[in-house]
């Protein structure tokens, strides 16, 4: 039975979900009952996002609404493993994420494949912490690895993991060209990131544009803040 409540949700048990499918749809459905994602219909009359950036947005996802529950967590994991396992990954010794929704989903991923696990940390010499350090553990030679995000927008902050991982480990790392992701959310799909593939459970096009280029901006919508004014941009 598809939950219809919060309390319906989290009472769910990953271990009934390990040989089924849940799709697309009913995702963004759990998502909407953790208050973890928000997309525009379209209407002008309702507000739109305003980034931290500034820029504009069409839609919003904050994974770590969701991924803070541990059945959610196993149970979005699983089938992102088991998507990833139609895409032909099979091997996999080590599963890597970033700071800080990636780390409990990759572990679940790990778990899944039977791998071991780590994860990437932010430079604490770095201000923006955009970038990224490996340290503590050592990848074995000939280890192949499989890189896992909660959320992919652009390729910068998976090729800043990699960059770290392959810069802080003793070894050259063997990482699979998939990287697995819960939201992928680029500008404009199908996304091209060279070699590397995304395989998602979630694939939305959400654009964020210049205000004076927003199409919601013009059509008299107005920007918000995500975060502080949940409730007034899903109109709950």
């Amino acid at each position: 039975m598809e939950p219809k409540t919060l309390e319906e949700l989290l009472a769910l048990d990953p271990r009934k979900f390990h040989n089924l499918t849940i799709y697309e749809e009913e995702i963004l459905c759990w998502f909407g009952l953790c208050d973890g994602a928000w997309i525009h219909d379209g209407n002008p009359s309702k507000p739109h996002a305003k980034l931290s950036s500034g820029l504009c947005s069409n839609a919003f996802f904050e994974c770590q609404a969701v991924l803070e529950h541990p059945n959610l967590n196993e149970i979005l994991a699983h089938q992102l493993y088991e998507k990833l396992i139609r895409n032909k990954v099979e091997k996999v010794d080590w599963v890597v994420g970033s700071p800080y929704a990636a780390i409990t989903f990759s572990y679940e991923v790990a778990k899944a494949f039977g791998a071991a696990h780590g994860f990437a940390e932010k430079d604490p010499n770095n201000s923006s912490g955009k970038k990224m350090v490996w340290r503590r553990r050592t990848i074995p030679e000939g280890a192949v690895v499989l890189q896992i995000e909660e959320l992919i927008t652009t390729s910068n902050t998976f090729r800043e993991v990699r960059r770290a991982i392959e810069e802080g480990n003793k070894y050259s790392v063997n990482f699979i060209p998939i990287i697995g992701a819960l939201v992928h959310r680029p500008s404009k799909l199908p996304a091209s990131y060279g070699n590397e593939k995304v395989v998602a459970l979630i694939e939305r096009e959400v654009w964020a544009v210049e205000p004076n280029e927003c199409s919601l901006c013009k059509g008299g919508s107005e920007r918000i803040k995500p975060k502080a004014n949940w409730d007034k941009l899903t109109g709950g």
